[in-house]
C-alpha cells in the first residue's frame, strides 16, 4: 500500500469487517498501585484506559530495573534458558526498516537522522517506499527530469546511496512493476556496476536501448560515488495483488495499487506481446541478474497463499526454482483496535499461523522447496488515518513491535522491515515512524528495534511459567562471544519478579541490563535506562551493571517494559 497515506474509502469493506470483529471500548478505570514482587491480578492492568485518557505528565526521575533482593524473592515466574539446547539463527535482517522517498534529500542528509539511524542498529533499509515504488521512475528522478519524475522534490537514487554510505547500512530496493526489465537492470547497474564494464544491457520491449552497465555506473560516479554500492536484495513491485479496479485480471473494487494485473501467474510470467507487453517477475529477475548474478530477487506474496484469488499459490507455482524469496506485508489491524488484549497478544496469534500457511503452500505447489520469507512492511495499524488513538506513537506499539520481532524470529521469517524509519504525521497526529520526520524525536517503538539489535546472533530455547500473550513474553539468545541474553516484555501494569535459571548452570555471571520503560501503555515518552527521551549520543545512556550472580537468580521486570539482560561468564 502507499504507506504515506492509506486510501481508506477504497478499503471500506475490510475496515467494516475488522471493526465488526472488535469488542467495545472499555471505560477507563483507576489502576491499583503497583507492588514489587506481586503478580498482576489482571493480565493487562491499566489497559482499559488505553483509548480514552491522556498520559499524565512525566517526572524526571525513575528507577532502573534491579536484580531482586531476598525480600522480593517471590517465585512468581520461572524462566528457564537452555544454553545447550537446540538453537536457531537470529537473523539481524529482521531488524530492517523502510526509508521512503518522500523524506527527501534534506532529511536523509540531516546529521541527526544519520546518527539516530546508526544508533538504532538496523542493518537493512528498504527503498524507495510503498506504492511509490510502482510509480518511481528512478532514472528520471536521478537526472532531474521533472516531466517524467512524478515527485521531483523526493529523494533521488543518489540521495539514497549517500544515506546508505553515511549510515553503513545495506539496502533492499523495490523496482517498479510498471517499468521494464531492462529499466530495472539499469538500476542494478547504477548501484552495483563498475564504470569500466562495457556489457550491454540491451533494448527493452518498448524499444529503448539501455546501453551498458558502465554507462549507468558512470552516472553514479559523476555524482561522487565511483565505487559500486552492491545492493544484494531486490523486490519486483509493491503489493501488486492490490491493483485498482479495472487495472487488470482479478483486480477488486477497493484496490489501491496502479498496476496491470492482480493475478499471481500473470505477475510472474507477464502478459501481452511486443510493445504492449507487461513483463513479469521472471523476466525482471533474469535481466537484473544478468547485470549482477549475486543479487537475490523477491516476488510479491501474501500471508495466506490461498487468499487474494490464490495469489500466493500462483506466485510460488509459477516462479518455481527461480523464486529467491517470498514477500509478505502484514499490519496487525486496519484501524484502531478496541482493547489492549487484542494488541499485545497479536504477535503470538499471528506468526505461527502465517508461517504454517506459507510452509503448507511451499509443500502444496512449490515441490517442498522452502525459500526465505521477507516481511518488508509491518506495523500495528495499516491505515494511518484510522489510528484515531495514535497508538503507533505510544508505548503499546513498542511492546507490540518487540514481540513481533521475537515471534518472526522464532517461526522462521528471514527478513523484516518495519514501516518506517520516518514517515510524517497524519492529520490525526499519528505516525508510522520510529523517529519524527520533522523533529527527529525517537518514538517508543524505536527502542524495540534498538534492544533487539543488542540481542545476539542465535536463539536459545527458553520457557516461562507466565502467559506470553497476556503477561510476560521472553526470548533467549547468545552472542558471538558466548554471552547469554534474555529479552523480556512485561505487558502488565505491575512489576514481575522472576527466578531465572540458566541450564546447565556453571560458574558465575556478570552482566548488564538495558530497559525501555513506560508510565503507561498510552505513554508517548518513555525512559531508556532511566533517562526520559535521551539525547545523543545514545551510547552515553549506560546499561545497569549486575552481578556477580549464579543460576538461578532473581530479576524484576518493570511494568510496561522491554528488558534486555546480557550475561557473560566470569569463570
Amino acid at each position: 500500500m502507499q504507506s504515506h497515506h492509506r486510501f481508506v474509502l477504497l478499503l471500506l469493506s475490510i475496515v467494516i469487517f475488522l471493526s465488526a470483529c472488535s469488542g467495545p471500548v472499555s471505560e477507563p478505570t483507576e489502576p491499583a498501585a503497583p507492588t514489587a514482587g506481586v503478580a498482576p491480578t489482571s493480565a493487562l492492568g491499566d489497559a482499559s484506559g488505553l483509548f480514552a485518557t491522556p498520559e499524565p505528565a512525566s517526572s524526571n526521575t525513575t528507577s532502573v530495573p534491579t536484580t531482586s533482593t531476598s525480600a522480593e524473592a517471590s517465585s512468581l515466574a520461572t524462566i528457564v534458558v537452555q544454553r545447550d539446547g537446540p538453537t536457531q539463527p537470529f537473523n539481524r535482517q529482521l531488524l530492517g526498516v523502510n526509508v521512503p522517498a518522500w523524506l527527501s534529500q534534506q532529511r536523509l542528509s540531516n546529521p541527526q537522522v544519520i546518527t539516530r539511524t546508526v544508533a538504532l542498529g538496523t542493518p537493512l533499509l528498504r527503498l524507495p517506499g510503498g506504492s511509490w515504488s510502482n510509480s518511481y521512475d528512478w532514472e528520471a528522478c536521478e537526472i532531474g527530469d521533472e516531466k517524467r519524475c512524478y515527485w521531483p522534490w523526493a529523494a533521488r537514487p543518489t540521495d539514497f546511496l549517500k544515506f546508505l554510505r553515511a549510515t553503513g547500512r545495506e539496502a533492499i530496493w523495490t523496482v517498479s512493476i510498471n517499468g521494464t526489465s531492462k529499466e530495472a537492470a539499469a538500476l542494478v547497474a547504477f548501484f552495483n556496476g563498475r564504470v569500466d564494464d562495457s556489457t550491454p544491457i540491451g533494448v527493452d520491449v518498448r524499444g529503448r536501448d539501455w546501453l551498458t552497465i558502465g554507462h549507468w555506473a558512470s552516472l553514479r560516479s559523476k555524482n561522487g560515488d565511483p565505487e559500486p554500492l552492491k545492493i544484494k536484495l531486490w523486490e519486483v513491485g509493491n503489493e501488486v495483488y492490490g491493483g485498482k479496479k479495472g487495472a487488470g485480471t482479478g483486480c477488486v473494487d477497493w484496490g489501491w495499487e496502479d498496476v496491470w494485473t492482480c493475478d499471481g501467474t500473470e505477475y510472474v510470467k507477464g502478459i501481452g506481446s511486443g510493445a504492449n507487453r507487461h513483463e513479469g517477475y521472471l523476466e525482471f529477475r533474469a535481466a537484473m541478474r544478468a547485470v549482477d548474478p549475486q543479487i537475490q530477487v523477491g516476488a510479491v506474496g501474501v500471508d495466506d497463499p490461498k487468499g487474494w484469488s490464490n495469489w500466493g499459490d500462483k506466485v510460488i507455482s509459477a516462479a518455481g526454482a527461480d523464486l529467491d524469496f517470498y514477500i509478505v506485508h502484514l499490519y496487525a489491524f486496519s484501524n484502531t483496535p478496541t482493547n489492549a488484549e487484542s494488541v499485545l497478544g497479536m504477535p503470538q496469534r499471528t506468526w505461527a499461523r502465517v508461517m504454517s500457511n506459507l510452509n503448507a503452500a511451499f509443500d502444496r505447489v512449490g515441490g517442498g522447496r522452502r525459500v526465505p520469507v521477507a516481511v518488508t512492511e509491518y506495523n500495528l495499524i495499516a491505515f494511518q488515518d484510522l489510528d484515531k488513538s495514535q497508538l503507533m506513537l505510544r508505548a503499546v506499539n513498542a511492546l507490540f513491535i518487540a514481540d513481533t520481532i521475537g515471534q518472526m524470529a522464532e517461526h522462521g521469517v528471514s527478513i523484516a522491515n518495519q514501516w518506517a524509519l520516518a514517515n510524517g504525521k497524519a492529520e490525526n497526529g499519528t505516525d508510522y515512524g520510529l523517529i519524527d520526520a520533522d523533529t527527529n524525536k525517537r518514538n517508543p517503538q524505536y527502542y524495540a528495534l534498538l534492544l533487539w539489535s543488542r540481542f545476539g546472533n542465535e536463539l536459545l530455547p527458553v520457557s516461562s511459567s507466565l502467559s506470553a500473550e497476556t503477561t510476560l513474553s521472553v526470548y533467549a539468545g547468545r552472542e558471538a562471544d558466548g554471552s547469554i541474553t534474555l529479552l523480556a516484555i512485561n505487558k502488565t501494569d505491575r512489576p514481575i519478579g522472576a527466578n531465572v535459571q540458566i541450564e546447565p548452570a556453571s560458574g558465575q555471571f556478570r552482566g548488564e541490563v538495558d530497559t525501555m520503560q513506560a508510565a503507561s501503555l498510552e505513554a508517548q515518552d518513555v525512559r531508556f535506562n532511566g533517562v526520559l527521551n535521551p539525547s545523543d549520543p545514545l551510547s552515553s545512556v549506560l546499561a545497569q551493571s549486575i552481578g556477580p550472580l549464579s543460576s538461578p537468580f532473581k530479576q524484576t521486570f518493570p511494568p510496561f517494559s522491554i528488558t534486555l539482560i546480557r550475561l557473560s561468564p566470569t569463570t
